[in-house]
C-alpha cells in the first residue's frame, strides 16, 4: 500500500517564482489583483502520506501572511514582513465542505499532541507514524485499518485525515467534560423610555418571532427565555397557558423569581406562549416613561439563568445603562487632543469582569446597540469581545427609517439562524523554533496559547501573530490549528486545520510569496492594539512606519544600490499594500478628524477586528462603479452565475469623477 501511495509523487521542488516589480508612482493601482484567490503554498508531494491534492487546508479557513517560511528571525527583520496566521475556522459557506471522520479514532502524537494529518510519514513497516512536528514515532491505532461502519478492513491511505488538510473528527468520550448541552437563548431587551421611543422594541420582537423557525433546533432541544429591562428586571414565566410578567426591583441581590424551568422553556413545547409574548411585547411598553436602564443587573440575571447549561445572551440596548451594576457615566475628556487619546476606552470594569464570569460558564453575549446621542459602544462591546460574540451598532436608529428597520430585522434573523459552535477551545501548534506570540479576535486567551470561545459564531475571523525563536532546521514548517467544539445539534467535534510552508533563506522568494491582504489585516490588528492600549497617534504612526520600512527594505535588498532613494517600487505581490493601509488609515477607526462620533469610531474598530476576509476587504477598499456610462450588459443577470453583472470596477480616485456623472460606492455595510 505504501508503494502505491508514493508511486505518483514528485520529489522535485517547485520552481522559485521571479519578482515582478511594480512602480508605486505614475500608474493606477492594479485593483483587479484584490480579487485574486489566495494561492496554496507550493510543496513537493513526497512530503505527504498520500498524493492527495487536498493535503493543505483550504485558504478560506486558514492561511498565512507568507507562502514560504523564513528560516530565521534575522531574515524576518531584514524583510520587514509580519508573520501571522489568519483563521476563519467556522464559515457559513465555504468552497470546500469539511469532511467528517465518523469512527471516533483520533490518533495524536504522544509527545506534542499533534493530530495525525496528511504530512506524517509511516515507519516501522507501516506500524508507526512519524509526527511532522516533533519527529516522534507513534504506534498506529489498531482501528486505523478497520472500517467500523461496514465492519471490514480498509485501506488506511483512503482515510480522510490523511487526505484532507481540514477535517472534523467526531470526538470520543474523553473529549467531553459533560453531556452536550442544548442551544439556549436568553433575550435581554431594553424597554426604557428612550428605547421605546426609537421603535426598536417592536422591530426586535417581530424579528425574533420571524427567527423562531430558523433557530438551530433539528433535535427539538433548543430553549428560550426573555428578560426586559428598565429600572427593574422583568422575567417572563413561559411554562404556562399564557406568559406571566414577574418583576424584580432589588438590583443589589439578583435572584430568579421562579425556577429556571419556568423561565427557560423548550421552544417546541411552549411555542404558543412564546409567540403570544412576542406579539404582546410589540405594544406592551409603548406607554412607558421610565428613563432608567439596569442592564448590568439584567445581564447578571441572564447569566444565572444560563450558567447550568451555557448558552447565548442576545441583548438589545436603546439607552445607556444608568442604574445598578454596570451603570455608565459618559465623560468627555476635553484636556487631551484626539490623537493623544486611546481609540476607545471601556468606562466601567464591570463588563470585563462579567465577561470573565460568562466565559467560565460557557455563556456568550451578542449586543445590538441603538445609539441616539452616545451609547458607549466601546464599553458595551467588552462582553462580546471576550465571550466570542458579536456587536451590531445602529447609529441614531429610528423605526420610521424603513431601510434601517429592514437591516435590523435581517441582522437579527441572520444571527439567530446561525448554526453556531458551542463550548469551544482553539489551539495552534507550530514546528520547533516557532511560537504563537499574540492573539487577535473576539475570544479569551488562556496562557499560553489557548483561545476560549463559549460560542463560535459563523463568519468571524481571528489572527495569530507568530515569531521565530530559533532558526528553523527543517525544510518545511507546519502549523496545525485544532478547534474543539460542540455542534448546536449536540455532537462533540474536533476541527483540525493543517498548513505546510516550505522554508527559505532567499529574501526575494520571501517577498514573492507574500499575501498582501493578510499582511494588511495583521498590521491593522497590531495598530488597533496600539491605538486602544496607548494612543490613536501610535496606531496611525505604526501603519505609516511599517509600510515605509517595508518599501525601504525592498529597495535595499531587491533593487540594490542602483535604486535611488526616491524610487518607490514593490513586487506585484505587495504593490497594493500601501493602498490597503491607506484605506485603513482613512477608516472611521483611525480617522484623525474630530467630527467622527466616538461610537462610530468604536464600531469601525470592531469591524476591522472581526470581519472575514472579503467583507474586510470591501470595508477597507470599497467597490466603486460608474453607472452613467456602464456597458449595456451591466445590471442584467449572468445566466451562469445567477448574479448581477456589475460595471468595470474603478480606482477610488477623485480624478475618476465627472461633474454630471452617477456613481455607486459599496463597502458591504
Amino acid at each position: 500500500m505504501l508503494n502505491n501511495a508514493m508511486g505518483n509523487m514528485s520529489v522535485q521542488s517547485p520552481p522559485t517564482p521571479t519578482t515582478r516589480d511594480v512602480s508605486l508612482v505614475g500608474q493606477a493601482p492594479l485593483i483587479d489583483d484584490l480579487q485574486h484567490q489566495v494561492p496554496l503554498p507550493r510543496i513537493p508531494l513526497n512530503i505527504t502520506a498520500t498524493s492527495s491534492q487536498f493535503a493543505q487546508v483550504d485558504p478560506s479557513f486558514k492561511h498565512a501572511t507568507v507562502n514560504v517560511m523564513p528560516f530565521s528571525n534575522s531574515l524576518v527583520k531584514k524583510a520587514k514582513i509580519p508573520l501571522a496566521l489568519i483563521l476563519q475556522p467556522y464559515l457559513s459557506s465555504s468552497a470546500q465542505k469539511v469532511p467528517v471522520v465518523n469512527d471516533t479514532v483520533v490518533a495524536r502524537c504522544t509527545r506534542c499532541k499533534t493530530y495525525i494529518n496528511p504530512f506524517v510519514q509511516f515507519t516501522g513497516g507501516a506500524m508507526q507514524w512519524r509526527c511532522n512536528m516533533c519527529n516522534m514515532d507513534n504506534d498506529v491505532p489498531q482501528a486505523f485499518d478497520w472500517d467500523i461502519v461496514n465492519q471490514q478492513h480498509t485501506d488506511r491511505y483512503s482515510r480522510l485525515e490523511l487526505n484532507y488538510g481540514c477535517v472534523d473528527f467526531i470526538a470520543p468520550a474523553e473529549y467531553t467534560m459533560r453531556p452536550p448541552q442544548p442551544p439556549v437563548y436568553a433575550f435581554v431587551i431594553d424597554t426604557s423610555y428612550q428605547a421605546v421611543q426609537t421603535g426598536m422594541v417592536a422591530i426586535v420582537a417581530d424579528a425574533i418571532k420571524a427567527s423562531l423557525d430558523k433557530l438551530p433546533n433539528e433535535d427539538g432541544r433548543t430553549k428560550i427565555a426573555f428578560i426586559t429591562v428598565d429600572s427593574a428586571i422583568g422575567f417572563y414565566k413561559l411554562a404556562a397557558e399564557e406568559p406571566e410578567l414577574l418583576v424584580v426591583a432589588d438590583l443589589d441581590d439578583i435572584y430568579l423569581p421562579r425556577s429556571s424551568s419556568d423561565l427557560i422553556v423548550n421552544l417546541l413545547e411552549y411555542r404558543k406562549s412564546v409567540d403570544d409574548l412576542l406579539d404582546r411585547m410589540k405594544a406592551m411598553h409603548n406607554n412607558s416613561h421610565n428613563p432608567s436602564n439596569c442592564l448590568g443587573s439584567a445581564l447578571q440575571a441572564a447569566r444565572k439563568l444560563l450558567s447550568p447549561t451555557g448558552g447565548k445572551i442576545v441583548c438589545f440596548q436603546g439607552s445607556v445603562p444608568n442604574v445598578g451594576e454596570g451603570a455608565l457615566k459618559i465623560k468627555q475628556d476635553g484636556n487631551k487632543s484626539l490623537l493623544d487619546s486611546p481609540m476607545m476606552v471601556a468606562s466601567n470594569p464591570f463588563y470585563k469582569n462579567f465577561a470573565g464570569e460568562c466565559t467560565k460558564s460557557q455563556v456568550c453575549a451578542d449586543m445590538f446597540i441603538f445609539g441616539s446621542q452616545t451609547s458607549d459602544v466601546a464599553t458595551l462591546n467588552v462582553i462580546p469581545r471576550f465571550t466570542g460574540g458579536q456587536t451590531h451598532y445602529f447609529h441614531e436608529f429610528k423605526a420610521e427609517n424603513q431601510a434601517e428597520s429592514y437591516r435590523l430585522k435581517q441582522e437579527v434573523v441572520a444571527l439567530l439562524s446561525e448554526e453556531i459552535g458551542l463550548e469551544a477551545v482553539m489551539r495552534t501548534r507550530c514546528s520547533p523554533g516557532i511560537i504563537c506570540k499574540s492573539f487577535y479576535g473576539n475570544c479569551t486567551t488562556r496562557v499560553p496559547d489557548i483561545m476560549a470561545l463559549p460560542n463560535v459564531p459563523r463568519d468571524q475571523s481571528y489572527c495569530i501573530e507568530i515569531a521565530i525563536e530559533e532558526d528553523i532546521q527543517t525544510s518545511h514548517a507546519y502549523f496545525q490549528t485544532a478547534l474543539l467544539y460542540t455542534t448546536c445539534f449536540g455532537e462533540r467535534r474536533i476541527r483540525v486545520m493543517n498548513l505546510c510552508l516550505p522554508v527559505t533563506k532567499s529574501i526575494s522568494e520571501l517577498y514573492t510569496s507574500t499575501n498582501q491582504i493578510a499582511i494588511a489585516r495583521t498590521l491593522c490588528h497590531q495598530a488597533i492594539d496600539l491605538g486602544v492600549n496607548k494612543k490613536l497617534r501610535d496606531g496611525r504612526d505604526y501603519l505609516s512606519k511599517q509600510i515605509s520600512e517595508l518599501c525601504t527594505a525592498y529597495r535595499k535588498e531587491i533593487m540594490g544600490a542602483a535604486a535611488s532613494a526616491s524610487q518607490l517600487t514593490l513586487c506585484r505581490e505587495l504593490c497594493l499594500l500601501p493602498l490597503l493601509l491607506l484605506g485603513v488609515l482613512k477608516s472611521d477607526a483611525f480617522s484623525d478628524s474630530g467630527v467622527v462620533h466616538p461610537d462610530i469610531r468604536a464600531n469601525s474598530t470592531l469591524l476591522l477586528r472581526t470581519l472575514p476576509e472579503q467583507p474586510w476587504l470591501n470595508f477597507v477598499h470599497p467597490h466603486f462603479w460608474s453607472l452613467h456610462n456602464m456597458p449595456q450588459m451591466a445590471g442584467t443577470i449572468d445566466p451562469n452565475t445567477k448574479k448581477c453583472i456589475m460595471p468595470p470596477a474603478m480606482n477610488l480616485s477623485s480624478e475618476k469623477l465627472e461633474p454630471h456623472g452617477c456613481y455607486l460606492v459599496e463597502n458591504g455595510q
